[in-house]
C-alpha cells in the first residue's frame, strides 16, 4: 500500500511541475504578444496581454516592467480626465511592485523617476534620478535628467526653494551635467540646460561681475547646444542616407 501512496505523491508532484512549466510558457506567449502589441502604440492590448503573463508568471518581471511602461505610456501629461490619473497611479504602482522583489531593478527606478517626472512631482523624480544615476553610473541619461529637474525645481515661479536650497541645486545640476557631458561630449540637451542652469546662478548673483561673468558662461553653452545640435542632425541625416 505505501508504493501506491508514493507513486501517487510522485505523479502528483509531476503533474504540479509540467503545470507550472505550461503556466509559465504562456506567460512568454503572452509576454510577447504585449510586447508586439507595444511597439505598435496599441497600449490597451499591451495592457492585457501584460496583466495576463503577470498573472500565470508573478515572477516574470519583464511582463510588471512593461505593463507599467505601458500605463505610463497612456498618461498624458497635464490631463485632468479620472482616466488619465488612474493611468499614472497603475504604472506608479506596478514599478513600485518590481522594487518590493528586486529593490535596485534600474527600470523600475528610471520609470518611476519618469511617471513622477510627468505628474509634476519633482522632488520624487529627481530622488529617483539620483538612485538611476547610482545604479547606472556608464550611462549620461540619469546625469542630465537630474540637472534638467533642478532647473525646474529652481526656476518654479509659484513655489520657488529658499534661494539658498536653489543655489544647491543649481550647483548639483551642472555637476551632473558636466558627468552627462564627460560620458557623450555632443549631448546637446546637457548643454542647453547648462546654459539654462548658468543663467539662474547669475540671477542669484551677489554682484555685477559674478553676473555678467555667469551670464557670458550661458551665452557661451547656448550657443554651443545650437551648434552640436546642428552637428547632431547633419550626422544623423548623413547616417539614414548610408543606410538606405
Amino acid at each position: 500500500m505505501k508504493r501506491p501512496a508514493k507513486l501517487m505523491l510522485a505523479l502528483l508532484a509531476i503533474l504540479a511541475l509540467a503545470a507550472t512549466s505550461c503556466a509559465k510558457l504562456q506567460a512568454r506567449d503572452n509576454l510577447n504578444k504585449g510586447v508586439r502589441a507595444f511597439r505598435d502604440a496599441h497600449y490597451d492590448n499591451a495592457v492585457t496581454y501584460f496583466k495576463q503573463a503577470v498573472e500565470l508568471d508573478p515572477d516574470l518581471t519583464t511582463a510588471e516592467i512593461y505593463l507599467a511602461t505601458a500605463y505610463s505610456q497612456q498618461y498624458i501629461p497635464g490631463g485632468r480626465s479620472e482616466e488619465n490619473d488612474k493611468n499614472a497611479q497603475l504604472a506608479i504602482q506596478t514599478f513600485e511592485n518590481v522594487l518590493k522583489r528586486e529593490p535596485n531593478n534600474v527600470n523600475a527606478i528610471a520609470g518611476l523617476a519618469s511617471i513622477h517626472q510627468n505628474t509634476n512631482q519633482f522632488q520624487k523624480a529627481h530622488d529617483y534620478y539620483m538612485k538611476y544615476a547610482q545604479l547606472d553610473s556608464s550611462n549620461p541619461v540619469p546625469f542630465y535628467a537630474i540637472g534638467s529637474v533642478d532647473w525646474i525645481i529652481v526656476y518654479d515661479k509659484n513655489n520657488p526653494p529658499p534661494a539658498e536650497e536653489q543655489g544647491k541645486l543649481v550647483d548639483e545640476g551642472l555637476q551632473n551635467l558636466d558627468k552627462a557631458l564627460a560620458l557623450n561630449p555632443d549631448y546637446d540637451d546637457a548643454m542647453t540646460y547648462k546654459n539654462l542652469l548658468y543663467r539662474e546662478k547669475a540671477r542669484l548673483a551677489t554682484n555685477d561681475a559674478d553676473r555678467k561673468k555667469l551670464t557670458d558662461l550661458a551665452d557661451e553653452w547656448f550657443n554651443k547646444s545650437l551648434e552640436t545640435r546642428k552637428k547632431n542632425a547633419e550626422k544623423k541625416k548623413s547616417q539614414a542616407v548610408g543606410n538606405n
